[in-house]
């Protein structure tokens, strides 16, 4: 495995993914107070264009902040940019959809979610496209807010290219007419005003989420054995299996469609030892320049993101503590240790070339700036 392309983000990167025809990648970020931005770079000359959100927004009315940008994704012909936001502290802010033109972006539509809640609104926490809709997922406390589906405007003609959602972080997928995620929120807030029993902001189930993408029907909860947190999911192409992480760094196999069987995947506990050089320094090294990661949200080994890479058959997991897997099928390839300080927070696979794009977040308040790694497995 090496380097291939590596970008400073003036932000943690909280998504990221390459267009379609792989020529760009779309970078969204932000930070705890909501200073974000998008950056979209040309991989071939690495030229890039970073914009705050406040640029970005300006033009829209009842910006009373700039937000955090939570997810960005690509339609199928690359003419347009899905973009999550959400505000300081964690707060509500709505979707967007920008037309892209090389490295600029123009704001076209804008998607409000109705909450149930009238007390504390859902945040986002990352976007799809999936057919002609835009899906937001939320960090939330009424199940019903988890997932909000909107058309986007006709007239715009946006279409999600539905065979590539495997290919970038998006915490969640659609499956048989539904979407899955994720039912954990975040460890690092309480809210309050009780939640479901944890004292975990945004946490609406224990297990899988499943809310109808077409159609009607019930949120419904699918239970997850031996997991205390779903904290990534990703679509295997082609079939209506798909992965899951967790919390404590579990990995789990899912088939069957409705009502899916759950397999375990066994990690090796001497992985590290067998793993490849030159990704030997392990990102807790003593760096001053980095300060240190606050484990509020995440641990070492959980799971933060998953996806599978363009041949269709290796995919790839990500864990908090900085290690990279590469697997096929259930088999464990190798692993790696990130040759960058900090901590792993989004990661997407290019759709023609082996390569994988990997948003590394280091340190807090204090050093905002962090790092896009595009790696070749």
């Amino acid at each position: 495995m090496r380097t291939v392309w590596s970008l400073e983000t003036p932000w943690a990167p909280y998504s990221v993914m390459f267009s379609n025809d792989g020529t760009r990648l779309a970078v969204g970020g932000g930070t705890w107070y909501g200073e974000g931005g998008v950056m979209i770079a040309e991989l071939e000359t690495g030229t890039f264009r970073c914009t705050a959100a406040s640029d970005l927004l300006a033009t829209i009315p009842n910006q009373r902040n700039a937000p955090s940008i939570a997810g960005v994704y690509f339609s199928a012909d690359d003419r347009y940019l899905a973009v999550a936001t959400r505000g300081s502290g964690q707060s509500y802010r709505p979707s967007h959809l920008f037309a892209v033109e090389a490295l600029e972006l123009a704001h076209r539509s804008v998607m409000v979610h109705r909450s149930e809640d009238t007390i504390g609104r859902p945040f986002a926490t990352g976007v799809q496209l999936a057919g002609s809709s835009m899906i937001t997922r939320h960090n939330a406390a009424f199940l019903a807010d988890c997932i909000s589906v909107h058309e986007t405007p006709p007239r715009l003609e946006c279409r999600g290219d539905d065979s590539r959602q495997h290919l970038t972080h998006s915490r969640m997928i659609v499956r048989c007419g539904r979407v899955l995620t994720g039912g954990g929120g975040s460890l690092a807030l309480v809210e309050w005003r009780a939640d479901l029993g944890r004292r975990e902001s945004g946490k609406v189930a224990v297990g899988l989420v499943s809310a109808p993408f077409v159609g009607g029907g019930a949120v419904e909860v699918v239970p997850v054995r031996a997991c205390a947190r779903v904290t990534a999911i990703a679509a295997l192409p082609g079939q209506e299996d798909f992965l899951t992480g967790g919390l404590d760094g579990e990995l789990d196999r899912w088939s069957g469609g409705d009502g899916p069987a759950q397999v375990r995947l066994a990690v090796p506990a001497d992985e590290l030892e067998r793993a490849s050089a030159p990704f030997v320094q392990p990102p807790t090294s003593p760096d001053s320049s980095h300060p240190p990661i606050t484990w509020a949200t995440y641990k070492p080994r959980s799971v933060i993101a998953i996806c599978t890479l363009c041949d269709g058959q290796r995919w790839v997991s990500v864990d908090a503590g900085g290690r990279l897997r590469l697997w096929r099928g259930d088999t464990l390839l190798a692993a790696w240790t990130l040759p960058t300080p900090g901590s792993p927070r989004c990661l997407a696979a290019h759709p023609t070339e082996p390569w994988i794009a990997v948003g590394i977040k280091q340190g807090g308040f204090a050093r905002p700036t962090s790092a896009v790694l595009v790696l070749e497995c």
